[in-house]
């Protein structure tokens, strides 16, 4: 049998849960929408010129508005007060830059081609149905 594709295993996706590279997969079956399993699979960075200037946009862009909401804030307290708060700010500033351009460099393309990944590693509980053209749960 040949490898899955995103197109003949999107109709046995449940659920896609993505956290940084991981995307981890609820498969069910569509004839029965029973849930058959879970899988996961790692993207691969889009490493085109296009993929990392858009990559990088998104990180400036994230990062311009979360520094500059924590230098407004800071401005608006002022004095010793406002140094303490613009140092924890820009703590917590960090983080979130860090979880809001998490995945940035990952496409649709990639998350599909996990997918198609993940799915290898529960094919042997579905059967390929040539009739339905669809994989269908043993």
């Amino acid at each position: 049998m040949e490898p899955a594709t995103y197109e003949t295993v999107a109709a046995n996706v449940a659920q896609v849960d993505v956290d940084g590279a991981t995307v981890r997969v609820s498969w069910k079956c569509p004839a029965t929408e029973r849930i058959v399993g879970e899988s996961t699979a790692s993207m691969q960075a889009d490493a085109s010129v296009t993929g990392l200037v858009r990559a990088s946009v998104k990180r400036n862009i994230v990062s311009e508005v979360i520094f500059g909401a924590a230098r407004f804030l800071a401005g608006r307290i002022g004095g010793a007060a406002g140094r303490v708060v613009n140092d924890a700010v820009y703590t917590a500033a960090s983080d979130l830059n860090h979880k809001a351009s998490a995945g940035s460099e990952y496409t649709e393309a990639s998350r599909r081609a996990a997918i198609a990944s993940a799915f290898e590693m529960v094919k042997e509980q579905f059967a390929w149905d040539p009739q339905t053209q669809r994989y269908i749960a043993r």
